[in-house]
Order: C-alpha cells, then structure tokens, then sequence
C-alpha cells in the first residue's frame, strides 16, 4: 500500500512537470523538474526530463550555452544529467562529444568538429593515470629526477594545448585537476619518501593552477576536492572502469555535472546576487520572542555552535561581495536586542543591505526587499528552517531560489554552498563594498523623496562621472558587468575575461568603464562601452549600466561621451543595436530618447539605430562633474 501511495505522488509530480512543459510555464516547470530529482535522485530521472524537455519549443526562451566534451575517458553517460541539470538551472545545454580519448586531435587539429561546433565552453577531463601513466604506476621504481622530467613534460603539454586551443576559439576552458590514488604505491609510508605519490600530483596540481593562472578564460576544476566529498568508494566503478573506460560511477554523474553547471550558471549571468536569511532557528538557535536573550542558542556548544559556523559562512559570503539581508516574522524590538546585546552575534545590522522584520508573509517581505535594492527576484536566494516559510515563498515567487535547511544546524552551510549559486568567474574590489554601495543608492533614494525636482535631485547627489579605458586592473570588474548586468543592458551579451583583453589589444575596438561618485560615496565602476570602430562609424556592440544608478541620466552622460568620441576620430556616425529580452526593458527606448535615428527592426524585435554629426549635439547634463581619462 506504502509503495502504491509513493508510484502515484511520482506520476503526480511527474504529470504536473509535462503539464507546465506543454502549456510553456518553464519556471513551474523547472520547479516540479526539481522535486521529481529531489525525490528520487536516479539516472532515469534525468532521463526522463531530458527526453522531454527536448522535445519542447517551450525550453528554447532559455539561454543556450553550447559545450564541448573532451576527456581521457568515457564521459558520455554524464549527458542525461548535464542537460537535465542546466534546465533545472533555466539553461538550455547543447552538447558535442569528441570520439574517445581524442582531446589532443580535437585541440590540435583547426578544422575539427569540436571548433566547427564553436561552444561557449569545453571541458577537458584529464585522468592523471592517462596522461602521466608514470606518477599512478610503478611509482617506486622512478627517481626523483625522473619523477620531475614527467610533470614537467605533462605540464608543458597541457600548456601547449591551452594555447592552440587559444588560438582557435574564444570558448572558456574547463580542466579537471587530478586525483591522487585511493592507495599509494607505499601504503602509509608514502610521506616519509623523498618526492612522496602524494606529493608528486600535489606538485602537478600546483603547476597546473600555475600556468592557468596566466591565460585568461581558463578555469580549474576541482576534481580532487569533488572525489574526496564524495569518497572514493562511492565516486569511481571500478567495473565499469575496467569493462568500458567509464570510471565515474553512474549515480555520481549528476554531481560532476552539477559541478559544471556552476561555472555555466556564472557564465551566463546566472549568478545569484542576494541571500535573504530567517532569523528564529536559522542565524541562532531558538525563537527570541519566546526563549529570550539569554534562552536562544548561539555560543561555543553544540547546537549554538552551529549557528556561528553559519553566521560565519555568511560572513564570508558578505566578504566576496553578496549582498545580505533578512526577512523574520519577528519583534523589531526583540531582534534588536540580539543585535545590539547577544555577545556571540557574529553579523552586525551594518551587514544587512535590507532587514524586514514583522509580521507579514515571507513573500511580501522579500519582495520588498528586492524593491528597495533594485535588483531582480532571480538574483534571490531565500534561507529558512521552517518548510512551510519555504513553500510559500515558493509557490508566491517561483523565481527566487528557495534553500530549506531543515532541523539540523550542522548541515545549514553545506546546504547553502552545495549548488554554488552565488559562485562566479571573478572577483573584483567592488564585491568587496558591495552592500556599502547598495546602502549609499539608499540614502540617495531618500534624497530623491526629499527633492522639488528631478534636476533638484540630481544636482544635490553631487555627481561626478569618470570615463576610463579598460585596462588589467579593471577586467575583471568589467567582465563580471557583462555576465550579471541584465535591466540596463542594450545586448545583454555576456563576455569573460579572455573575450574582453582580446578586444583590449585590439585597436579598433573602443572600451570604456564609468566610475561613479556622488555625496554618499564612491559607487565604483557601474558601466561599460564597448564599441568598434569600422567603416567610417563607431559600433556600439555593449551599453550597460549597473542598476545601483539606473535613473539618474548616466545613460545620457555615456552618449555624450561617445558620440564626442566618434566626432573627434573623425568617424561620421554611431550605430547602436537593441536586442530586447525579458529584463532589459528599462533600456530598450534608450536610443530613441536620444534623437538616434531606427535603421531597422527585425522580427524579433532587435533594432538598429543611427546617429551622425549633422544631428543635434547629446550634451553632457551640467549638474554633473566629467572626468575623462583622469582630467
């Protein structure tokens, strides 16, 4: 009877899955594909979404991210769970696979299938015992030299491949590190050796990261560290190793590629921007309102340690620049206390870029939140132990991403970080004071209230704009704008590092950063133009403009500033393209605002537009401070 009652919540959930599918409301439909995995975490589960999502139109208003497989090893069974898992995450994957162990005749070769195929990324699994049968075999009878002539042989290997990959497309490049053995060749002696089996691919490893370090768009996989969660026993099939050169074990697929998916998610400007956290039984133990200042747990003995662990996850979050707030149906009062008096409370008021604390439903709340920090519910993630708070928030906003943790404290951190949703491809000095800035557009915003007028307004921000070509220090902030700037972003096409230092050596391609200051402080760079220069006109290929100061005619000032531009090196026009989509709607009449002249308009919606020196000069507003260049 049990068993009967699970087969028909299954069919249910798999029926209220093709339902969304066929009627094209994808994000309840990635919400019934995620508890059909959360159920039953099984291959056919992957397959089953895979087969249909295939089959559906409904998939295709997805961002697509083309990717290439390359590996020493068999890696086709990974398929059903890369695509499955890239949906789950609102991407459509296209996958190529190479033949079997032909990586280097795929990177070497210009004309082969895998460049024909121009991917966004490849990933290039290397087993260690594959490329450097030496350090995994007969380890004992190598010398040390020896033992250093075959990584540095490997390493300038893997190198050489890098850069004709380089050479040939602009993709990002995925390499798994390598495993050490379950068993060293010395047992437990290992470490006493000279130049230990450990130690050696420790050694490889370590050069690996070197050498990636120095070449833009290359990133490592942590292949080492996703073996050891896993654990060897449960990660590699030996049998199927043996039978078919498939050593990942089936059931552990959906971890590799969930793993890939973190940097797909990154790519694609997926990344989430907030976390929003419960306080009762979440950030302490116990609820304030019943249990006290001195009755809620929160110090060095289990479970309040607990808690400070996650409070210091959270911390280190706030670190790499997400943006953190709250929303408790709670006393303002009482949670006050805590953080004005609880000695343990690691995260101060300062942290928080939002805090909605009353007693309205989670939704509403979060909601607010968004609202006040200008960004979308997207870029939402939502904490809480209690599963009711979760499903409302859920069922009320699908597309914020909902983290129940449950009654185990000791598992909060691991449940946050699992997915990597907040992970990204780079990391720049304005993640550092990121809430400070949210919190500065807050004050600015009540400065608005405050004004008679718009210009009123503007001219009390005190604003001062900086225009700067991009160079090494600004690339990755301005590779990070293109990948999450969505609401003030003309193309929305989403660049890394290795495509934006290509066109910085190139010199017909203009790039410009603006760098933001007002009364409140220094916003740091909130924009980028990039335009080239071709055919006696300047094309603009990417306008964005961070959200922070969305409405306080910047837009203008960047106009002004490249039309002066096309003006002094004597090109006669600009040219501008709008490719719309969901989210950039405050952007789409930029252009027309600004006396642009439409070209044409296809039948998607993307449009061209002309502006030439004959037309009436864009003029900088006078309420603003220009610096070009430093001057």
């Amino acid at each position: 009877m049990a068993n009967t009652v699970m087969t028909n919540k299954k069919l249910d959930k798999r029926g209220n899955f093709l339902h969304a599918l066929e009627a094209h409301q994808i994000q309840k439909t990635i919400f019934y594909g995620k508890s059909l995995v959360e159920d039953n975490d099984v291959p056919r589960q992957y397959s089953f979404i895979r087969k249909n999502i295939e089959k559906s139109i409904a998939v295709e208003v997805l961002p697509t991210i083309r990717v290439a497989l390359l590996s020493s090893f068999s890696i086709d069974f990974i398929h059903d769970a890369l695509i499955t898992i890239g949906f789950l995450n609102s991407l459509r994957v296209e996958i190529y696979q190479s033949g079997f162990a032909q990586f280097r005749q795929e990177i070497l070769n210009p004309t082969s299938a895998m460049y024909v195929f121009n991917p966004d990324v490849t990933i290039l699994g290397l087993e260690g015992k594959h490329i450097a049968p030496g350090l995994y075999e007969n380890y004992l009878n190598l010398s040390d030299q020896e033992i250093d002539e075959i990584n540095q042989e490997v390493i300038e290997e893997i190198e050489s491949l890098i850069k004709v990959f380089r050479e040939n497309t602009e993709a990002t490049l995925l390499i798994h590190d390598f495993v050490t053995p379950e068993f060293p060749d010395l047992g437990i002696l290992d470490g006493l050796l000279n130049k230990g089996q450990v130690e050696s691919i420790a050694d490889l490893n370590r050069n690996l990261h070197q050498i990636t370090k120095q070449l833009q768009g290359v990133f490592i996989v942590n292949y080492q560290s996703l073996v050891n969660r896993f654990g060897y026993a449960q990660w590699f099939d030996k049998r199927m190793e043996l039978y078919a050169q498939a050593p990942v074990a089936q059931i552990m697929l959906p971890n590799l590629a969930s793993e890939y998916v973190k940097y797909f998610r990154a790519l694609k400007g997926l990344s989430k921007k907030c976390l929003v956290v419960d306080l009762d039984n979440t950030l302490w133990g116990g609820i304030i309102g019943e249990d006290g200042l001195e009755g809620i747990k929160m110090n060095q003995q289990y479970p309040g340690s607990a808690f400070i662990k996650f409070q210091e996850m959270i911390l280190t979050l706030y670190n790499r620049g997400i943006i953190i707030a709250i929303a408790s149906k709670n006393n303002p009062e009482d949670v006050d206390e805590v953080f004005r008096s609880h000695p343990n409370m690691l995260l101060k008021k300062n942290h928080f870029a939002s805090i909605e604390v009353n007693w309205n439903p989670k939704s509403e709340s979060i909601r607010k939140i968004a609202m006040d920090l200008n960004i979308g519910m997207e870029h939402l993630v939502f904490v809480d132990d209690n599963p009711v708070e979760c499903e409302q928030v859920r069922e009320a906003l699908p597309g914020v991403s909902v983290i129940h943790l449950g009654k185990q404290p000791e598992n909060f951190v691991h449940l946050l970080l699992k997915d990597g949703l907040f992970d990204t491809l780079s990391f720049s000095l304005e993640d550092r004071t990121r809430t400070q800035m949210y919190k500065q557009r807050t004050q600015s915003e009540a400065l608005r209230s405050r004004s008679t007028s718009l210009k009123d307004f503007y001219r009390n921000l005190e604003m001062s704009i900086c225009f700067m070509p991009v160079n090494d220090a600004s690339l990755a902030r301005v590779a990070q704008l293109t990948q999450k700037t969505n609401q003030f972003n003309l193309t929305t096409i989403r660049y890394t590092e290795a495509d934006i230092a290509e066109r910085m050596r190139a010199p017909d391609w203009v790039l410009t950063t603006v760098q933001v200051k007002d009364r409140y402080g220094d916003n740091g760079i909130v924009g980028l133009m990039m335009a080239k220069k071709e055919k006696g006109r300047l094309s603009i290929d990417t306008f964005l403009l961070s959200c922070r100061v969305i409405g306080r005619t910047i837009e203008t000032a960047m106009l002004a500033y490249i039309v002066k531009l096309a003006k002094a090196e004597g090109l006669q026009s600009v040219i501008g393209t709008i490719i719309p989509t969901q989210k950039n709607v405050p952007s789409l009449d930029l252009y027309k605002q600004h006396d642009f002249h439409l070209l044409e308009r296809d039948e998607n919606g993307s449009s061209t537009w002309q502006y030439t020196h004959r037309d009436e000069v864009i003029l900088f507003p006078d309420y603003l401070t220009i610096d070009v260049n430093g001057n």
